[in-house]
């Protein structure tokens, strides 16, 4: 589909019977997921699971519900094709420029004036030690002493250092977010990412002396984690296709080596990102707009029902005033005797005071008191 395509409600729903949602959430540019809420936001319903093998079998698949007709119509766009939207190509090519573009990103021999979140860890550390606080070694289940920074911890804090000043020369802010986690910022978007060494899986023999030891028998083992000396950085937040989210050391290519492809990754996300917040905002602030259409449309339905309600009322009082009216004539036509005194009242006086109470009950004496009894209700005037 191309970028700036309408998709209406009735071509969703054409499409989600003709073909599994997993192959066609491709053409919209989301996962199966996203396309399977979208149809239950907008009503539209869908094959229901195992539809797609019944039919292939040739087995009945059950009767194909049709599309809800509700306040927006079968033609109410309910999403829009945007170049954020389609499958991007891989962006090799926007790194590799971008790369070149870029002042070469060197990993320095020593931390010499590091940024200030390397900084403020080295601070940290040196705090720790001074202190003479522990940690708690998982591998060995002991707590030890905390050291100070070795050999490999400041390699990787020098290779941060480099990261870190390499995405500022394009405009990025470095910093933690609220869980700790190293975050690059660009505008409102943000890339979180990591720098941490490998860690392999090993078998520790158990001390005989272990209780666990006279559960497992001799010679047993248990798992434990190790630290390799291989540094893998990692991209935590979520990455459209085609973008690398790790880098790990291999016998051949150090992470020293490969930092300037780091940077230059993050960089090229940046639009990218960019573009699918702004999309997804606009999905959204279109979504309320459908929502607020709706729930006008459903009060105006309601208000409605209600003054028809309310005319209702009127035109039964009316009836009951000409039925009581009709009754009177026909008492008036009898032999009364009108001086006749009953409960203080005199029977002229009470046949005076029914005509007064039949005017009173019946709207049409007063015309127009009946648009201004309907005028005066609301959605809210009945409770169902």
């Amino acid at each position: 589909m191309e970028p700036g395509t309408a998709i209406t409600r009735q071509v969703i729903y054409d499409l989600v019977w003709k073909e599994p949602l997993t192959h066609l959430s491709r053409k919209f540019g989301l996962s199966d997921q996203g396309l399977a809420k979208l149809c239950k936001r907008e009503q539209i319903p869908r094959p229901a699971q195992g539809y797609w093998n019944k039919l292939a079998a040739g087995k009945p698949t059950g009767t194909k519900p049709a599309l809800p007709v509700d306040a927006r119509g079968a033609d109410t766009v309910v999403f829009r094709i945007t170049a954020a939207s389609q499958s991007p190509t891989t962006p090799r090519a926007e790194v590799d420029q971008l790369k070149a573009d870029l002042p070469q990103v060197r990993v320095s021999e020593r931390l010499a004036n590091p940024h200030p979140v390397v900084a403020e860890r080295v601070a940290f550390r040196e705090a720790e030690v001074r202190e003479g606080k522990k940690r708690y070694d998982y591998s060995a289940e002991v707590w030890k002493q905390i050291s100070p920074l070795d050999s490999a911890e400041r390699r990787l804090l020098r290779i941060l250092d480099a990261i870190c000043k390499g995405l500022e020369t394009r405009g990025a802010a470095v910093g933690e977010n609220d869980r700790g986690e190293l975050v690059a910022t660009i505008g409102q978007d943000k890339i979180a990412f990591q720098l941490r060494y490998r860690m392999k899986q090993v078998k520790i023999p158990i001390d005989p002396a272990d209780w666990r030891s006279k559960l497992r028998g001799k010679d047993t083992f248990r798992r434990g984690l190790e630290l390799t000396d291989e540094l893998i950085f990692e991209i935590k937040t979520w990455m459209p296709a085609g973008f690398r989210r790790n880098w790990r050391e291999g016998s051949t290519h150090r992470l020293e080596e490969q930092a300037g492809d780091v940077v230059a990754t993050m960089l090229v996300a940046f639009p990218v990102l960019a573009a699918r917040r702004e999309e997804r905002e606009e999905q959204g602030r279109q979504f309320k707009i459908r929502e607020k259409q709706r729930r006008q449309h459903e009060e105006r339905q309601r208000l409605n029902r209600n003054r028809f309600r309310r005319l209702a009322e009127l035109a039964q009082e009316s009836r009951e005033a000409a039925l009581v009216r009709d009754f009177v004539a026909t008492l008036r036509d009898a032999d009364l005797d009108q001086e006749k005194m009953i409960d203080d009242m005199t029977v002229e006086q009470w046949l005076e005071w029914i005509d007064a109470a039949i005017a009173d009950h019946d709207p049409l004496s007063r015309p127009a008191s009946v648009f201004e009894s309907i005028a005066s209700v609301h959605h809210w005037t009945y409770p169902n």
